[in-house]
């Protein structure tokens, strides 16, 4: 599984549309990761993390440590995930192990690196969700202002963020700048890469330019679901495309729906597709409006489902930005 089908993938969990299949996936990575997480109540990470902080000045004054908490598994009883919450934390501080997350807060700034091999999970204040990659950093204000929600990213990473319209939240790169509502998104922005990356999971986020004056009209898209964008740093261009596996908004589709077609009007399999994967579908030629398609395309990706149809109908298609052309002979009668 790569790192967008993961997103995907942790983005239905979190909205509790994920298949039982899914949910052990998802269960058995936080479970081998485990060591960053210590499960405990909402209610009680101030007080105890004001213990566990007052421990680790006395006994490690000279290395960093951090805490991260994350949501109880639902179904489990409270009490024993404070007890275990608890005797994890301490059971670390203890062994002196060092995280491999870093966290440095000083002047109202937090900054969060990622210095192990694998995502890392971090959540915010306002109930948005980053899963950090690899040899990437975050930092944020240790508290929201009132009228943005604004974090500065070096790297990559994936947001899940919590719907506030009061609060836009903004994600800064060297270049670019996202500001979103509430989406899922990953931006890609390696301080030594040629271009930066923004690829939408769902929603719509805006994507401009960081310009050195305000008076200058900034270079920026509107970005939604399957759409990404690459930023050259040098050219300062802008490339729209289609990202590389688009995913099925299943929420507006029937629950029990297959893509199994018989003797359908090519128009309309592609209106489906339209329909399921919101990217637009322009059919070039009326010869191949008129033909018919029978065929069952059920898991499989949009493309090889794309694939199939224009080969049943001596046709092809190309992507062109964010839209797709269909073209073609047509059908023998």
């Amino acid at each position: 599984m790569n790192q967008f089908d993961f997103d995907i993938l942790l983005q239905k969990y979190l909205a509790g549309e994920h298949s039982p299949a899914e949910e052990k996936f998802v269960q058995d990575y936080l479970h081998s990761n485990s060591i960053d997480e210590s499960p405990v109540f909402e209610s009680e990470k101030e007080k105890i993390g004001k213990r566990i902080k007052k421990k680790v000045d006395k006994s490690t004054a000279s290395k960093s440590f951090i805490l991260r908490f994350s949501p109880w598994i639902k179904g489990i009883a409270a009490s024993i995930l404070l007890i275990v919450g608890c005797w994890f934390a301490f059971s670390q501080i203890n062994n002196k192990e060092t995280s491999n997350i870093q966290s440095i807060e000083k002047e109202g700034v937090i900054e969060i690196k990622n210095t192990s091999d694998t995502p890392q999970r971090i959540p915010l204040e306002d109930g948005s969700i980053v899963i950090l990659q690899k040899k990437s950093s975050i930092s944020y204000p240790e508290h929201f202002g009132e009228t943005k929600r604004l974090v500065y990213l070096h790297g990559e990473a994936f947001f899940q963020i919590k719907r506030n319209p009061a609060k836009p939240f903004i994600v800064s790169t060297e270049n670019l700048v996202t500001q979103v509502l509430g989406t899922s998104f990953t931006v890609k922005s390696y301080d030594d890469a040629r271009s930066i990356e923004v690829q939408v999971a769902s929603g719509r986020v805006s994507v401009y330019e960081v310009e050195e004056r305000a008076s200058k009209i900034s270079n920026g898209v509107i970005l939604t679901r399957n759409q990404k964008i690459v930023f050259d740093k040098k050219s300062k261009k802008m490339e729209l495309a289609i990202v590389s596996n688009p995913k099925l908004n299943h929420s507006v589709l029937p629950a029990d729906y297959v893509f199994s077609f018989l003797e359908t009007p090519v128009k309309d399999a592609f209106t489906m597709l339209e329909k399921a994967y919101g990217i637009d579908i322009v059919i070039e030629n009326d010869s191949v409006e008129t033909c018919l398609f029978t065929g069952d395309l059920a898991d499989l990706s949009l493309f090889e489902k794309l694939d199939l149809i224009c080969r049943s109908i001596n046709a092809t298609y190309e992507r062109r930005g964010t839209t797709l052309f269909v073209r073609g002979e047509g059908c023998t009668k």
